[in-house]
């Protein structure tokens, strides 16, 4: 009987591994045979979907801040700088869709900060889970959250300064910030597996920073406009729902995604 269930819990661990590799095979698969004459170039598709995906971020983000309020577990506290991080950034992306020929860096350099600060945030918050809870006070203290979200706007005006500036043009600058988030994207996972992190619903954060990783991978295959540039968003769209999905979890159940399965099979 233990040998079936040991057989059986690598044969999970081996699904979720391939899960969370999957999307290499598409980009892969794009980077050999799409044309590169194929592109889809939509300024008003473009601008709804980023509408929707600001909207979606300060969703979650503040429903992570109320997981945090609750629990005060220092892991959602990262957790939910890592998604209004990200939305804050990466909004003027979508913003400045029109100018995509005009200024194509002002366009494309919001995209790769955005996810290297997210991923820098996801990275933190799994060097800080398991660590006590904050105190209420702590908690309570709006100063600190006004002051990151003051750093975030003014991570905005920095990059749109640089897409102005003569070194926007040098690819060494898109690829320094988007094979940053890749590195610390799988740097994050690989850390899980290190520190034996491995609670279910954990997986699913080391799934989506994972696919956070290929996805950024696919940014630096691509071109703009291209499959491959879609396909990237599509990627990172999945790891953005897996992660948010872990948030909701936590918010109808304990608020802290630690203990979140264990009170869920209590519920049921």
């Amino acid at each position: 009987m233990r040998g079936t269930e040991s057989v059986a819990r690598l044969y999970a661990l081996a699904l979720i591994a391939t899960f969370a590799v999957m999307p290499i095979g598409l980009i892969l698969y794009l980077d050999r045979f799409q044309a590169p004459s194929l592109v889809f170039m939509d300024h008003a598709f473009h601008l709804i979907v980023i509408a929707v995906a600001t909207v979606e971020g300060l969703f979650v983000s503040y429903v992570s801040w109320r997981c945090y309020q609750r629990s005060g577990e220092p892991f959602v506290r990262w957790l939910t700088l890592g998604f209004l991080g990200f939305t804050v950034i990466y909004a003027p992306h979508g913003f400045f869709t029109p100018l995509a020929h005009h200024n194509p860096w002002l366009f494309i350099l919001y995209g790769p900060v955005s996810r290297l600060a997210m991923a820098t945030c996801l990275f933190i918050a799994i060097l800080v889970h398991g660590k006590p809870a904050h105190p209420p006070g702590v908690r309570a203290a709006s100063a600190s959250w006004w002051a990151w979200l003051a750093g975030f706007v003014a991570i905005d005006v920095a990059v749109a300064l640089l897409a102005l500036s003569p070194l926007a043009s040098a690819p060494p600058l898109r690829l320094s910030f988007e094979g940053g988030a890749m590195c610390v994207s799988a740097l994050c996972a690989v850390t899980m597996v290190i520190r034996g992190i491995g609670a279910p619903l954990m997986r699913l954060y080391f799934i989506a920073t994972l696919f956070f990783s290929q996805s950024s991978l696919a940014f630096i295959l691509g071109k703009v406009w291209n499959h491959q540039w879609w396909l990237a968003h599509v990627i990172f769209a999945g790891g953005f729902f897996l992660l948010s999905y872990g948030v909701i979890r936590a918010f109808l159940t304990t608020g802290t995604l630690s203990s979140v399965d264990s009170e869920a099979r209590k519920l049921a």
